[in-house]
């Protein structure tokens, strides 16, 4: 049989070689030498399902680091999302503010809309009959009279109503401000969106790498390496992996 290559550069080649030497001793009745191919075969596939968890803890080990050490997703979490709720709630308070300013700028003006429109009504009656000559000498005066009150009365209702309607209008200047708060949220959510989209993606790899592949046991030494959780209070375990530095030192004593 050909000299092995180094298995991680051709382990493809490995496999092959191994394969076609099974057959030649199963084709030769070499149970023994089949069996020990077998276990070659074996040996060889967990080194790499080895290798290729080594890497994925790896992988994982240094984004969970990455993504914990964020200082934008920290800055965040501390000051802007408190920050955010307090912006909404003074959006809401400004909106309130806003719609009580203009209900109550409506109120005041609906009365005097229909006091001046049914003034405007009445003259417009006692006008009519004026054209059509209906209306005495003493009659006409008195609709002179009305007609000079109602001018004034227009005058003065006519600044009261534009009062009213300027409120309503300034009511509305909350909106410009409020707009900008909402963006600014908008960008922050969508920027947590982010960040929870990498957190899921973290979250799915371990998942993902469980269901591809099922590790077997074996007597090497790398096999028996425990893998530890994090450290519980008050119990004392030696094995426990305590914090990021003793992963890191876990992690490159096994070659990774």
């Amino acid at each position: 049989m050909a000299d092995k290559k180094p298995l991680e550069v051709f382990p493809n080649r490995e496999y092959l070689e191994l394969a076609r030497g099974l057959i030649a001793a199963l084709e030769a009745g070499e149970m023994k030498d089949a069996e020990g191919i077998v276990d070659e075969l074996t040996q060889l596939r967990e080194t790499e399902l080895y290798k290729e968890l080594g890497m994925l803890t790896r992988e994982l080990h240094e984004s969970i680091k990455s993504f914990r050490e964020d200082t934008r997703l920290s800055s965040m979490v501390s000051s802007e999302i408190p920050d955010a709720r307090d912006r909404l709630n003074h959006v809401i308070t400004m909106t309130d503010q806003a719609a009580h300013r203009t209900l109550t700028a409506i109120e005041e003006s609906m009365p005097l809309v229909d006091e001046i429109s049914g003034k405007s009504r009445e003259l417009n009656e006692q006008w009519s009959r004026f054209r059509r000559r209906e209306l005495s000498v003493d009659e006409f005066r008195e609709l002179s009279r009305e007609l000079e009150e109602y001018l004034g009365f227009v005058d003065a209702k006519s600044g009261a109503l534009n009062s009213s309607l300027t409120e309503a209008l300034m009511a509305q200047d909350y909106q410009d401000l409020t707009g900008q708060i909402i963006r600014r949220v908008i960008n922050l959510v969508q920027e947590m969106e982010s960040k929870l989209v990498q957190l899921v993606a973290l979250a799915g790899k371990p998942e993902r790498a469980g269901a591809s592949e099922k590790p077997k046991a074996a007597d090497t030494q790398e096999d028996r390496i425990k893998a530890e959780g994090p450290a519980i209070p008050g119990k004392d375990d030696v094995g426990v992996v305590q914090g990021q530095d003793e992963v890191d030192d876990l992690l490159s004593s096994l070659g990774f």
